[in-house]
């Protein structure tokens, strides 16, 4: 038996009865046919004698195609022939080479592959990563795609969701705010990254063939804000402006270039006042539930930072009277400071007061771009400051602060001339 197989379901061959008793099944002739296929917007003025009409005749689509897969007879509809045998080509193409995909996998909703996918995040991505991705999901995506079959997502339905996420008209499900136009950095993510994992899970199950995803085109990024390297005395009249011990964090920002989630993760004994380092070992984060957690810092890289004499006084006030065990930078009542609440109760009322905080692009990774600025500028070389910064590679360092470096390719010159023999 076929694996696909086309049938007419309007007309049906006739039976006639022969002279001994006999019967024979006629099929329709060309004309009959040919009447048909010119009247197929008004079947009922075509010239088909009753013989030859299905009891379907004129209804619906006049041609199905039938296949048998995964123990079910399955079919589909299509008004003109040479649909339905294009169709049933690629069908039994698919079949042969095991890319039959079922149509009940192809009617599975958005939101039931989602919530598989979701469940594979837990220990693939770092928990804040994997915190971000559940929100998109949940704010984003399942509001638009979360009761739609899979198959029946296309790349234009897509494309035409993205317009709708610049414009802030996209449907939404935030716990706060109101819907708005959102950065192409937000789009590409909700839309590329997470949006596009979905379907390659699906694909990965056989479930879908293709990710129409792939095809879909999100907003370029815009040029991004110029990076801000802060003078000493603008490092200074910032830290003017808070309590010393918020001062103190300003400082070791600045001049150890460690990040803020290191510093709010460090403890007294982490300073080895002695030999004038501190051991980054943790950094503070959050989990897949938004919770605060401590993980080992950025690409897992544990390192020793040296501190600058100048800044010991201040490290030993913030650890004076404190077990190696307790955080050296803490909340005002005691505890665990948090990045945000330092970031919005501290570093944003400074900026207010000392003047900057119209200064685009002024953040609190500023500071850790301001000790790169000063550390090159005083002849650090790049393998140094890329372990002190806790990059991966030089490359990173280098591509990170190009701009700093001074172009010596006229000092190069110079001393290639001096070696030249004519």
């Amino acid at each position: 038996m076929a694996r696909a197989w086309i049938e007419d379901r309007w007309l049906k061959p006739a039976e006639k009865r022969l002279s001994d008793g006999g019967v024979v099944r006629v099929d329709p002739p060309a004309s009959v046919k040919r009447s048909l296929s010119m009247r197929m917007d008004d079947p009922g003025r075509a010239a088909v004698p009753e013989e030859f009409r299905t009891a379907a005749y004129g209804r619906g689509s006049r041609w199905a195609v039938y296949w048998r897969a995964d123990g079910k007879r399955r079919r589909r509809s299509f008004r003109d022939y040479r649909d339905a045998e294009a169709f049933m080509a690629g069908l039994e193409d698919d079949i042969r080479s095991d890319r039959y995909v079922s149509p009940d996998d192809m009617e599975r909703s958005f939101g039931e592959v989602a919530r598989l996918w979701e469940a594979t995040l837990s220990g693939g991505v770092k928990g804040s990563t994997e915190a971000r991705y559940r929100r998109e999901l949940r704010v984003w995506v399942l509001p638009r795609w979360g009761s739609v079959p899979l198959g029946r997502i296309t790349t234009g339905a897509l494309q035409a969701w993205v317009a709708q996420l610049v414009r802030g008209e996209a449907p939404r499900d935030g716990r706060i705010g109101q819907a708005r136009p959102l950065a192409a950095k937000s789009i590409r993510s909700i839309v590329s990254i997470v949006t596009g994992a979905v379907f390659s899970h699906a694909m990965s199950e056989g479930w879908v063939l293709r990710n129409p995803v792939k095809g879909v085109k999100v907003p370029r990024q815009v040029p991004r804000v110029p990076r801000v390297y802060l003078t000493p005395e603008e490092i200074r009249a910032i830290a003017g402006q808070m309590r010393p011990a918020d001062a103190a964090c300003v400082y070791l920002l600045a001049y150890t270039g460690i990040r803020i989630g290191e510093m709010m993760a460090l403890r007294c004994g982490d300073v080895d006042f002695d030999r004038h380092t501190i051991a980054v070992d943790r950094t503070q984060s959050v989990d897949a539930d938004d919770r605060i957690v401590e993980t080992l810092p950025k690409g897992n890289r544990t390192r020793r930072v040296p501190v600058p004499g100048s800044l010991t006084p201040l490290l030993a006030g913030l650890a004076d009277g404190h077990g190696d065990d307790e955080y050296l930078v803490r909340a005002p009542r005691g505890g665990r400071q948090t990045t945000n609440n330092w970031r919005n109760r501290v570093w944003a009322p400074a900026l207010r007061a000392a003047g900057m905080d119209g200064i685009e692009g002024l953040v609190i990774h500023s500071l850790r771009h301001s000790y790169a600025s000063i550390a090159i500028r005083n002849g650090c070389d790049v393998k140094t400051l890329q372990s002190v910064m806790g990059h991966a590679s030089a490359a990173e360092t280098l591509d990170t602060y190009a701009d700093l470096w001074p172009d010596r390719a006229g000092e190069v010159a110079e001393a290639i001339d001096g070696d030249i023999l004519m």
